[in-house]
């Protein structure tokens, strides 16, 4: 007998494989024999859709999605290269619920953007009669095959597809995962319900990476992250690479500054890890060496952030000597 979520994960994946072969490129495989010999296996789950136009602005992009940041520059590129040959690779949606030409966007956000860029009024689509839990899962499975996807986005995506497929919670599914993990070592007497984790298997087995008990030790702990850390990440203010950088820094005042100063300077990576440096140098007290041991950046650093703790702002005689050496620092700095 089959498997009803066997079969439904079959059918998403012939929904998606339109997109797998050139999801963020401006490329088009369809007449490649590749292309041609899986087209003619698929099944038809919806049926072949054909490709229409529609207005831009009539397609609506997810905001709960789980790729949040998108390169500048890459968006750029590829706007330019509309506006030369157009959008090769049509756009996936369905028709808005309770509209008749409105849509929601399934896969192609970095097209859809990039034609934003570009100015252009109209965009090829490919349109899908799917439920909103299939919409979910396309969204996340799509993007889950992009290669620029960082872990933490990639993460939150599995994370949607086991809460929407198992119809838990994301502490449910936690727990789930950790009395799997039990079980399998012989430490609990509680059995996991054949059907959730046949469904759990069959998810990864379509994402197509990590295992339950890899994701379980190395993913669900990205989960966990502050919560300023994860509100960055889901407005997309600063790439994953950059985040992952800058929670070396332990001190939650410091690690809150270094945030701040990579978004509004556009620290690389390389700049924003010379942050994390000087901050971890500038913990050396004072007294444990002499001044003139300590390079002048760090003194800097390390008489600024006892500045910070200081109450020199409170008492009137020591703040006017305080505006007096700043006047001639700043004095010294233009000269």
């Amino acid at each position: 007998m089959s498997n009803p979520k066997q079969n439904r994960f079959k059918g998403l994946m012939q929904v998606i494989r339109q997109e797998s072969a050139a999801p963020d490129a401006q490329e088009d495989e369809t007449d490649s024999p590749e292309g041609k010999k899986e087209q003619s296996n698929a099944e038809s789950f919806p049926e072949q859709p054909t490709v229409i136009w529609v207005p831009h602005k009539k397609i609506h992009r997810d905001l709960g999605q789980s790729r949040r940041y998108f390169d500048p520059d890459e968006l750029n590129n590829m706007a330019a290269s509309m506006k030369a040959v157009g959008v090769i690779d049509p756009l996936s949606v369905r028709l808005r619920p309770g509209t008749s030409d409105e849509y929601d966007l399934l896969a192609g956000e970095k097209r859809h953007r990039s034609a934003e860029i570009a100015g252009l009024e109209k965009v090829p689509v490919r349109f899908f009669e799917v439920d909103d839990q299939i919409a979910e899962d396309i969204k996340a499975i799509s993007n889950l095959q992009r290669s620029d996807l960082n872990k933490w986005e990639e993460t939150n995506a599995i994370m949607g597809m086991l809460c929407r497929n198992l119809g838990k919670t994301q502490a449910e599914v936690i727990s789930l995962l950790n009395q799997a993990a039990n079980q399998k070592r012989g430490l609990t007497d509680n059995v996991v319900r054949s059907e959730d984790w046949i469904a759990v298997e069959e998810i990864f087995t379509v994402v197509g990476r990590l295992t339950p008990e890899s994701f379980r030790k190395h993913r669900v702990p990205l989960i966990k992250l502050p919560e300023h850390i994860q509100a960055v990440l889901q407005q997309g203010k600063l790439h994953y690479t950059k985040v992952n950088e800058v929670l070396k820094v332990k001190d939650t005042n410091q690690q809150r500054q270094l945030l701040e100063l990579a978004i509004s300077q556009e620290l690389s990576v390389s700049e924003i890890q010379a942050e994390v440096k000087t901050l971890r140098q500038a913990k050396v007290p004072l007294d444990v060496a002499e001044p003139d041991e300590i390079p002048l950046p760090q003194r800097l650093t390390i008489v600024t952030q006892q500045l910070k703790k200081a109450k020199v702002w409170n008492d009137p005689k020591k703040k006017r000597r305080l505006e007096k050496l700043l006047a001639e620092l700043g004095s010294l700095i233009t000269e």
